[in-house]
């Protein structure tokens, strides 16, 4: 019988970007792996590295790891000193910050980033990566930090964090080398910390049906934590983006680009909103522009902004303790068009700081008094989000606009319609821009509703109050209002086209003459087509949303905090 020789140790790992097995995920962590090493190379350069902290010696300048376009191959020197190498990649890779926040260097261009900053991305990390209190340990108390927004008179915004003093990614070294220091020949069980969503199938036959992997694909996966960006919609509810990564070259220098540098950046709606944001992010960056310019001048290319996948991580009704991966979108690579509508909606309809006043009683009988003091926090946009997946999906801007006219908000248990006024503005601004419609039609059904709507209201004044310019009667608000309602109910609760033609031919019946109309009537009649009459109700809605003319309806002058539901 032959003798059967052992395959020696190998002294370098060579991991390609589409090599047989690498998903999304797997090419996401291979680019976090590339940026780490980026990163680790600018703090030699700059000296806040020391050389003991390195995997391994430069020699004659050169690093002891390879980058090119499409593999990342790491040189141990010899095969015994893989576990060395590892060990102090690990560490450099997946750090602590002294105030106990998890700080990855891969994700930044080595500027500094805010404690705010830092602790959003840690929640987000809690939400997906690090969910499960066994992979990861935190301080039972909460450490509060503020940050203050841009504008006179606005109180510092409270962000809360609980100190980490240890997580899974920072040990995860161990498994990839034997007693001798040397690269394991086996594969390695992949868990959810390390691949959010990956699961054992079966629990009674958890050796066959658990997710394996070779060490050249289980090490972008620990690195995916780098290459992906998390970030918190909620406390409950978080954003997983997954990059899509076709050139590591390029990936060096978008992924940084791609964080938060504001805390304010770090506040997302929903996925889509979340993956429009990171491209946008990208996109203005002057560091990544620079790079990529200089290296498309090398290589006669250029390079596009890559698309992403991201994933939704919430509690199910099945598994509450946990956040399950329960819905993923994909944002195609940003072309001009795209980006250009989506920041105009971010311009228009932006997260924002909303300060308001509180009053405390403080003091005991007689001795009480009131005392006000004033207090923000983040409220954001309820339209923009719905922009952002419509953008994704290939549909129209406005598509779906009935939802927030018929639905409740779970964050606040009332009705979306209801915190509509808060983004009147931003919408009326939208409808203006002649960039944000793809025919002259969408823009004249907007223009004919807002006409239509406000000499609807001048008749019913002058029917309640007479002729004149006399303040409006709280008779005629209240017309007013019944109007509008039923307006909204009557297109809302469309539920074919003669439903949705015959509100909007009442409406024009009742205004009389309608200029919009009478200029542009061509461009209108076939959008109350029966082919596309859902999509004329959403322009109808959308007009009565970013109507802003005496009458329009009104609600609190602050909007709700749903930034802790």
């Amino acid at each position: 019988m032959a003798k059967v020789t052992q395959t020696a140790a190998p002294d370098r790992l060579t991991m390609k970007l589409f090599g047989p097995g690498m998903s999304a995920l797997h090419r996401a962590g291979l680019g976090g792996l590339a940026c780490t090493l980026k990163a680790m190379e600018r703090q030699v350069e700059s000296g806040q590295l020391a050389k003991s902290k390195l995997p391994a010696p430069f020699v004659d300048g050169q690093a002891p790891w390879e980058i090119d376009e499409y593999s990342v191959t790491l040189k141990f020197g010899k095969p015994e000193r893989a576990g060395v190498y590892l060990k102090k990649l690990f560490e450099f890779a997946f750090a602590l910050r002294k105030d106990g926040l998890i700080y990855l260097p891969g994700q930044f261009d080595g500027g500094d980033a805010s404690t705010a900053v830092i602790a959003d991305l840690q929640a987000g990390l809690t939400l997906t990566f690090l969910q499960h209190g066994k992979v990861r340990q935190l301080a039972k108390e909460a450490t509060i930090v503020s940050y203050d927004p841009e504008g006179e008179g606005v109180p510092g915004v409270v962000v809360e964090y609980r100190k980490c003093s240890g997580f899974k990614h920072q040990s995860g070294w161990e498994d990839f080398v034997d007693k001798k220091g040397q690269l394991v020949n086996d594969t390695l069980k992949v868990d959810g910390p390390i691949s959010p969503g990956s699961v054992v199938r079966h629990v009674a036959f958890t050796g066959s049906t658990a997710a394996e992997d070779p060490p050249e694909r289980m090490l972008p996966l620990y690195f995916a934590l780098v290459g992906c960006l998390s970030l918190p919609v909620n406390r409950g509810v978080a954003a997983l983006i997954v990059p899509e990564v076709e050139n590591l070259l390029d990936f060096i220098y978008d992924r940084p680009a791609m964080t938060p540098s504001t805390a304010t950046d770090c506040q997302i709606a929903n996925a889509a909103d979340a993956g429009f944001r990171a491209q946008i992010r990208a996109r203005q960056n002057p560091t990544r522009r620079a790079a990529i310019k200089s290296r498309a001048k090398q290589a006669l290319r250029g390079s596009a902004i890559p698309g992403c996948y991201v994933m939704t991580f919430t509690p199910t009704p099945w598994a509450r303790q946990q956040k399950s991966r329960v819905a993923t979108i994909r944002v195609p690579p940003a072309s001009d068009r795209l980006l250009d509508r989506f920041e105009r909606a971010l311009k228009h309809l932006a997260p924002r700081i909303v300060a308001r006043t509180v009053k405390e009683k403080t003091g005991r009988g007689k001795q009480k008094t009131v005392v006000e003091r004033k207090e923000s926090f983040r409220a954001d946009s309820i339209v923009r989000p719905l922009i952002a997946e419509n953008l994704a999906t290939s549909r129209p801007w406005y598509s779906g606009f009935v939802g927030l006219m018929t639905k409740k908000n779970p964050a606040t248990g009332k009705p979306y319609r209801d915190q509509l006024s808060f983004e009147r503005k931003g919408l009326h601004a939208m409808i203006a821009d002649k960039t944000m419609w793809d025919d002259e039609g969408e823009a004249l059904i907007v223009k004919a509703v807002h006409e239509a709507i406000r000499q609807n209201l001048g008749r019913i004044k002058e029917e309640t109050d007479g002729k004149g310019d006399r303040p409006p009667s709280q008779a005629t608000k209240n017309r007013w209002t019944r109007f509008q309602e039923r307006l909204r109910i009557s297109l809302a609760g469309a539920k074919r086209a003669d439903d949705a033609r015959h509100a909007l031919c009442d409406l024009f019946s009742r205004a009389g003459r309608i200029p919009a109309l009478i200029d542009g009537w061509k461009s209108v009649l076939p959008k109350l087509s029966p082919s596309r009459w859902q999509l004329t109700r959403d322009l109808a809605l959308l007009a009565l949303s970013s109507y802003g003319g005496k009458g329009r309806l009104d609600t609190d002058a602050v909007p709700p905090d749903t930034s802790d539901n």
